[in-house]
């Protein structure tokens, strides 16, 4: 009977190489078809970060200009603009925006005011984002493959190819998915510089950790993952005397850090090169104000300006401070009924366990039992181990720390080092049959059960909770980022409705696609007739309306939902029967009197109304 094990192993290399293949080629189609949209389905709106990022890549490609976006690092964007700078587009430059230094209302206007079409500004800058992901994939196969073999390798790039959140933010153009590039390329070259010390792998490990740090700063933690690496090393090596491996390791840490340092100097340079000085002073005006606490920081960043060597290293730095600042303000989150104004310090934890396809979670989790009762065999076991621990604990700590509670998205660089850990207890699974037919098991369920999700990626949540209660769990990135409008226009289409109010969230523009669409608030109270409500703002208005003294979206507790459009707009249709019929509004029709009259007139019964 034929086996693999019959093969010569240069057609096992080929037949790795075509299962790679296949396996990148239905990963890139399942993006492909879920961005553009197909079999009837349409494909995905401008989601909220896009419309920031989207023009600011264009600008810098196209001017040489970095006033639009500064708290993110230009390569991701940069890549996505590529193609556009190319082609026949009307930018934002000729927009108010453009010299008022907004970004969001630059992105609004270069995508649905200014004569563009969106749905190819859309396509041609996702577009590269979508072939980073598969340079990813590779990247990760090549990595396991050499650690544990092919078949291992090939199990570990199934349960990427089919990992939901991967898919859905890997063909949107913001910085996720390049961070977890930038943070696999990087740790598997400083793997190869400490284990291999030569100034080749040095300078590999430093363009790598320059890129990371060039896609996105949350890369800056790596400063502090590879110094905990560089000691961990030295104490597995100690035998060789531990102050020696310390120096060793520690100058091929400090030449890392420094070589990347200026690479991303450099690169910065020809993307801010035509920022007029003006404009440089009013950004950094703008991002670090006269606060006692920012001011040395802004008077600091200023003595970069206008010098075409120094204002490259000036715009990293503010970058710098901006993500620093951001983390720590925080932002409003919701979790499973609770809405905070600031941060829920489990978020994280929580969200990964209702988002996370089961199959991971339960492999993931048996690999750290093995972990703990298992010991390693050799030094070089326990360092390829430590090199995948090392960054998954420093994020997972940081990440929990921290009060950016806005999406499981910001857990993505950390998935490929959970995927190599599974591959090592696979590595293991491979020898006994029974294990490996039940790996096998997970691998297919988790196939089923992202595609059976189609096309609501982002929408994606494990067998924990049902499909139409997603937005009682988690909202924002996790759930509702702006990509159900094309739906919710199917929807409206198809039901002939000529009215609906749309209180809407994400990067597009409702009246654009529903002409028929009536901008609405939650403060606007108590409605009748077709409203459509983004499950963002359901939820956030529970927090601001009685904090404001003003309506939330409460009152629609009573009522269930007509539809609800991939998992993330809650669409009703609400008569003025069901309001007077219904006990429960009667609080709120009475304290609506106390409103401003614009909105009482929107918000109370004809009947009420005198």
């Amino acid at each position: 009977m034929f086996t693999l094990n019959a093969l010569t192993e240069s057609q096992k290399k080929i037949a790795a190489a075509l299962a790679v293949f296949l396996l990148m080629l239905a990963m890139f189609l399942v993006m492909f078809f879920y961005s553009r949209g197909a079999f009837g389905a349409p494909g995905d709106s401008g989601t909220g970060g896009e419309i920031a990022h989207i023009p600011s890549g264009y600008t810098y490609d196209k001017y040489g200009d970095f006033r639009l976006n500064p708290e993110h690092p230009p390569l991701a964007k940069a890549i996505a603009g590529l193609p556009l700078a190319f082609m026949d587009i009307n930018g934002p430059e000729a927009d108010w925006s453009w010299n008022g230094i907004n970004q969001w209302e630059a992105g609004w206007y270069m995508l649905y005011e200014a004569g563009n079409d969106p749905a190819k500004i859309l396509f041609w800058s996702r577009l590269p984002m979508m072939l980073l992901v598969l340079v990813l994939g590779v990247f990760l196969y090549k990595w396991t493959r050499e650690r544990y073999g092919r078949k291992v390798g090939l199990v570990t790039l199934a349960l990427f190819a089919f990992y939901p959140d991967i898919i859905a933010h890997g063909r949107l153009v913001t910085t996720d998915i390049a961070a977890a590039l930038g943070y696999l390329v990087t740790l598997y070259y400083f793997d190869r510089a400490l284990s291999r010390p030569s100034q080749k792998n040095t300078l590999l490990a430093s363009v790598a950790f320059g890129l990371a740090q060039l896609l996105k700063f949350s890369s800056f933690l790596l400063f502090g993952v590879l110094l905990i690496l560089v000691l961990v090393r030295a104490l597995l090596d100690r035998d060789e005397g531990l102050a020696k491996k310390i120096w060793q390791y520690g100058k091929i840490y400090f030449w890392t850090s420094l070589l990347s340092i200026i690479l991303v100097w450099l690169v910065y340079i020809p993307f801010v090169r035509h920022t007029p000085v003006s404009i440089e002073h009013e950004v950094i005006e703008r991002n670090l104000t006269a606060d006692p606490k920012t001011l040395p920081l802004r008077n600091f960043l200023h003595a970069f300006e206008g010098n075409a060597i120094t204002r490259g290293l000036g715009h990293y730095l503010l970058g710098a401070m901006l993500v620093v600042g951001r983390v720590e303000g925080g932002n409003a989150t919701f979790l499973v009924g609770q809405v905070a104004e600031k941060s829920i310090r489990l978020f994280f934890p929580a969200a990964w366990v209702i988002k996370t396809p089961l199959p991971i979670i339960i492999l993931a989790l048996v690999s750290i039992a093995a972990l703990i009762i298992r010991r390693f065999r050799s030094k070089k076991e326990a360092w390829s181990m430590w090199v995948i621990l090392v960054p998954l604990i420093v994020y997972w700590a940081f990440t929990i720390k921290g009060s950016l509670n806005i999406g499981i998205r910001h857990l993505i660089p950390m998935v490929p080092f959970i995927l190599i850990l599974i591959a090592w207890l696979t590595s293991y699974a491979m020898k006994v049959r029974w294990q490996l037919a039940g790996i096998g098991l997970l691998v297919a369920f988790q196939i089923y059960h992202t595609l059976s999700y189609y096309p609501n990626f982002i929408g994606y949540f494990n067998n924990f909770v049902p499909k139409e209660k997603r937005y009682q769990y988690l909202v924002d990135s996790s759930l509702d980022w702006g990509q159900d409008l094309l739906r919710l226009k199917k929807y409206v289409d198809e039901n002939k409705i000529s009215e609906i109010k749309v209180d809407y969230f994400g990067g597009s523009v409702p009246s654009y696609y529903i002409p028929q669409s009536r901008a609405w608030h939650s403060s606007y109270g108590p409605t009748t007739g077709w409203l459509a409500v983004s499950a963002t703002f359901f939820q956030s208005s529970k927090l601001y309306g009685p904090k404001e003294g003003k309506w939330s979206y409460s009152w629609l507790e009573s009522y269930e939902p007509k539809a609800i459009i991939g998992g993330s707009i809650l669409v009703y249709n609400i008569t003025e029967t069901d309001l007077l019929n219904n006990p429960a509004q009667s609080p709120y029709l009475i304290e609506a009197i106390d409103f401003p009259e614009e909105n009482v007139t929107n918000s109370l019964l004809p009947s009420q109304k005198n």
